[in-house]
């Protein structure tokens, strides 16, 4: 037992070779940096190896830590999946979502899930940037891609389609009107990602450039515009369903186009391995399962 190292040491180890920076590792242990450098600097003491090849903008494991990051992570794993028996802390899953996904779909069915798992916190970080999963930036990710993400684990989660929607209030001036003639004097609203050029053929509709009046970058802010009355809108079935349900939206037609990308969950190796990251993903696949 004289030949093992103390736990802090190892454990600073670890995060640093997961993060391969000083500094998110230093964050994750809630360490300053120096804290963090000495303990390796003294890790490597006691070992009589270099584990760590530094530069001004990175950080890589040497041969001999590869070796010895191998043979401690399934041991630490152990270690924390053991004690973690003994504390009253909430584990914290950190989920990176579209900011349409996050807030039309997570938000609104995050407090049964709190109601239902006490002990686990949920922080949802909105974000259309690619994260970096094995570095620490966030346990699980929700992506909307035309091909699957690289990532330790990803799953494809949910196809998807767009229709028109718009509020009630708003078509009620055009009551009785065909679908040409609605499109005729209707604004529409624009999303940058998605033309509605596709679904006016389908539709077997031509409508000219100058109706479509109001262009969107995120879903959700289209979708407020449409709440808004500001017009029509080209809605995906994965977000409105909620809205549709409660009738704030209604659909203008039954025409719907399949959506070229789908929804993929990704996740860490650590949340996959972790007691709470799992349980959370099936929380994700039962949401993604519900019927529109």
């Amino acid at each position: 037992m004289r030949n093992i190292p103390p736990v802090h040491l190892l454990a600073a180890f670890d995060a640093v070779a997961r993060h391969q920076s000083f500094n998110q590792a230093a964050e994750d242990l809630h360490l300053s940096h120096s804290a963090v450098s000495h303990r390796i600097r003294e890790l490597e003491r006691l070992v009589g190896a270099t584990l760590f090849h530094r530069s001004t903008r990175a950080v890589a494991l040497s041969p001999q830590g590869t070796w010895l990051h191998q043979q401690i992570r399934a041991p630490l794993e152990a270690l924390e999946a053991a004690f973690g028996r003994f504390t009253h802390e909430r584990d914290v899953v950190r989920i990176s979502a579209l900011p349409s996904f996050a807030r039309l779909r997570l938000v609104p069915a995050l407090t049964a899930f709190h109601h239902s798992h006490p002990a686990v916190s949920v922080a949802i970080d909105p974000t259309t940037r690619n994260v970096q999963l094995e570095q620490g930036e966030a346990d699980i990710a929700i992506r909307f891609a035309h091909q699957a993400p690289q990532a330790f684990h990803c799953e494809h989660l949910l196809d998807d389609e767009w229709f028109a929607v718009a509020a009630p209030r708003y078509l009620e001036p055009f009551d009785g009107l065909g679908l040409a003639a609605l499109f005729g004097r209707a604004s529409l609203l624009s999303h940058s990602r998605q033309p509605w050029d596709p679904w006016l053929q389908a539709a077997g509709l031509r409508i000219p450039a100058t109706r479509r009046q109001l262009s969107y970058t995120d879903t959700g802010l289209m979708l407020d515009a449409a709440l808004n009355l500001q017009g029509i809108a080209l809605g995906r079935r994965s977000l409105v369903q909620r809205l549709l349900a409660e009738g704030s939206l209604v659909r203008v037609s039954d025409i719907a186009i399949p959506c070229e990308q789908r929804y993929f969950l990704l996740a860490s190796e650590r949340a996959m391995l972790s007691r709470h990251g799992p349980m959370v993903m099936d929380w994700i696949r039962a949401l993604a399962a519900q019927p529109p």
